[in-house]
């Protein structure tokens, strides 16, 4: 009889899933699952430092982005994980029987997951530089809280690295705070709290998503921000996904608050 896990997302999706959430009083792995990362690598990339919460987090994003997919997500034979951290979803991606390549820009998060993760290929990459892969790679990618964070220089040179080495018909699945998200941050302080930008920022943003350009980014001075790299919270309007990435992809659906009532899930179609 083999190991409970041991097929993982090879099996039955949703037993899976439920053998990945961790019951209130557990920090540690059941047998067959993924590893977590260290508390100070789970808060750097997620903000959150419980395993229970890493875990449920990604059970839901996984349950999602297999809801908005054309397929199960098992059936994709060469998947890039843009922005992988420390495996929140690639964890997840146990026993896929294809490729599953993870890129990240942070040493530590890279380190981390070659060490844990024998499935997924991790890869550094270099910001604003071209992606460490040949063209038409991937039949599908994975982008979570990565193109909600991106300069508009960066959004659109990343953009177009993924309209690069997706293969013609490739599914894109990469995550934005639009609309759902910049209203829950304007209603609930909470949502502001948690987002962590001065209340006249908020605002532009809104009134540049709402009736300007349709996109927004507010610089933050935080662990993520450097010479080489711009991080903040970045709002885009679903016009402008359909217009500006309309222009490299087909987009198929925009999932709104796909991700915890909060971040939409776009997906696109390579061409």
């Amino acid at each position: 009889m083999p190991i409970p896990g041991s097929e993982g997302i090879a099996g039955d999706f949703e037993a899976w899933l439920a053998q990945n959430l961790l019951p209130p009083d557990a920090n540690a792995p059941p047998e067959g699952i993924a590893p977590f990362p260290p508390a100070d690598l789970m808060h750097n990339t997620t903000g959150l430092t419980a395993p229970r919460d890493f875990a449920s987090h990604g059970v839901a994003f996984m349950r999602a982005l297999n809801g908005l997919s054309p397929i199960a997500l098992r059936h994709f034979r060469a998947v890039l994980d843009f922005g992988v951290g420390v495996g929140r979803v690639a964890r997840l991606f146990h026993g896929f029987q294809g490729r599953y390549v993870g890129m990240d820009v942070d040493d530590r998060h890279i380190a981390w997951v070659d060490r844990n993760l024998a499935h997924v290929e991790a890869v550094r990459t270099k910001p604003r530089r071209r992606l460490p892969a040949p063209d038409r790679s991937f039949d599908a990618v994975i982008s979570i809280s990565v193109f909600s964070h991106l300069s508009e220089a960066d959004h659109l040179f990343y953009l177009d690295e993924l309209a690069r080495v997706a293969a013609p018909g490739a599914v894109l699945f990469l995550s934005v705070h639009g609309e759902r998200a910049l209203h829950r941050a304007r209603e609930e302080e909470r949502i502001f709290a948690m987002l962590d930008i001065p209340a006249d920022a908020l605002q532009a943003a809104a009134d540049s998503v709402d009736g300007g350009r349709g996109y927004a980014f507010i610089r933050q001075n935080g662990h993520l921000t450097s010479a080489a790299y711009d991080y903040g919270i970045t709002f885009v309007s679903h016009d402008y996904v359909r217009t500006e990435w309309g222009k490299r992809f087909e987009v198929a659906a925009i999932g709104a608050g796909a991700l915890h009532d909060f971040q939409d899930v776009v997906v696109l179609r390579a061409r």
